[in-house]
Parts: structure tokens; sequence; C-alpha cells
């Protein structure tokens, strides 16, 4: 019933971004068990970035998705947070189609304001309001030891730096290896870190497993559609 109720708010919501396009769900033919919907015909984002070899549908579809997030996140302040290629069909006319919206995240105020004044790269170059920033998203903590803090602040500060680079520019190659290399690299260097291991870990606002995720599942989708030239802003006009 939620997830019906979910579904409804969002196409209602979105459905006036081009290229991007919802089935129609049907209340009365729905229940506790069952969610009736339109069938969409189209292919699965996987199966399409398979063998597409068409930049300016690669670049025609990346933008739809980015807009659909961003206007989610920036306007909605709510969040499609599951996005992996199974959500998404590519219908015949190349438009994006978006399905299950099960896992919806709210996005609280006090949780948006820090951690996107953290995407200017002048609050990441300017120490003192990383850190006020840092305390903020509940990364630092006021018990933490001299260690800890240095610790998670250049921790944080390689993430958000890297992480980040698509918000500095108005456009964005998200084809671009080396910055999804330096991703995977960063990812397997704190992954074997046994100094994180021997850290108080059990820190951060919880929002973040589901906006962290969201963000990484959508590169992610941008990088397998090869999409370049990416307007950053573009949701704005929406």
């Amino acid at each position: 019933i939620l997830e019906l109720a979910q579904s409804e708010a969002i196409v209602a919501a979105c459905k006036h971004i081009p290229n991007l396009s919802f089935p129609e769900y049907y209340k009365e033919y729905s229940s506790e068990r069952i969610i009736t919907m339109d069938w969409m015909d189209g292919e699965h984002l996987s199966e399409f970035t398979a063998h597409n070899d068409s930049q300016e549908k690669s670049t025609k579809l990346g933008q739809a998705l980015w807009d659909f997030y961003m206007f989610q996140i920036h306007n909605l302040k709510k969040v499609h947070a599951d996005p992996h290629p199974g959500n998404f069909l590519v219908s015949k006319e190349t438009e994006l189609i978006a399905l299950d919206f099960g896992c919806m995240k709210t996005i609280p105020e006090e949780f948006y304001v820090p951690y996107f004044e953290l995407a200017k790269p002048e609050n990441i170059s300017n120490p003192v309001v990383f850190e006020e920033k840092l305390y903020e998203l509940e990364i630092l903590r006021k018990d933490d030891s001299k260690e800890e803090l240095d610790f998670f602040s250049a921790m944080f500060h390689e993430m958000l730096t890297l992480f980040t680079q698509p918000f500095h520019v108005e456009t964005f190659d998200f084809s671009d290896e080396n910055f999804f290399g330096k991703i995977t690299e960063l990812g397997t260097k704190y992954a074997k870190s046994t100094e994180l291991r021997d850290m108080n870990g059990n820190r951060g606002s919880k929002h973040f497993i589901y906006i962290n995720r969201t963000f990484f599942g959508l590169y992610n989708l941008m990088h397998d559609l090869k999409a370049k030239d990416i307007q950053i802003n573009n949701y704005k006009k929406y």
C-alpha cells in the first residue's frame, strides 16, 4: 500500500521531465499483496547498454536519468534510493521508463543542507567550514580522540573531493574511466584499511546510508550508459 502511494506521488511530481515515462498505477485493482500497473514495453537498461553504440541515445537517456534524480533530491527532498539497471527500461522511442518505488527515502532539511554544502569546492577547501559540516553530519564526534578526528577528517575530505566532482562543473562526462577508476581505488583502499577497522566507525547520520547508496548507484548507471556532456543543473528548468 505504501509502495503504491509512493509510486503515484513520484509519477505525479516527475512526469513532466522530458524523455522520462512511468506506468500508470491502478489503486482500485491493487491490495496489500498486489500492485496493478501498466505493462511497459522496453529493454532493461543493462541489456540496452550492452549493445548501444549511439552516443546521442546515451546522452539523451543519461540526461533524463540525472534530471530525474536531481529533481527528486533538490525539489522533492525525497529520492528513489534503489538505482540499479533492473528498475529502468528503455523504450523504442529511447525514453527512460522508471519502475519500482518500494525504496523511497525522505531527506530531512537538517541533513540536506550540510550534505550539499559540502558539494561546494569552496567549503571542502575551507578547513573550518569543512570540520563544522562534518560535525553537523555526525561524521566527527565530540568524544573523538585527536587520532580519530585527524583520520576521519582526512578520509572524508578525500572521499568528498572525489565524489562531488560532477557538482563542480556545468557539464560532466560520466564515461570518464579515470574518474571511475579513482572511485574503485578509494573503495579498495578503505575496505583494506586496518586503521579504519581499529577506529570507532559507528558514526555518521543514518541518512548517509541511503544517500551514498543512491549516488553510488546513480554514478554507476551513468557510467554504464557512457553518458557525456550531461548538464548538471538542467533539473532546475523543471
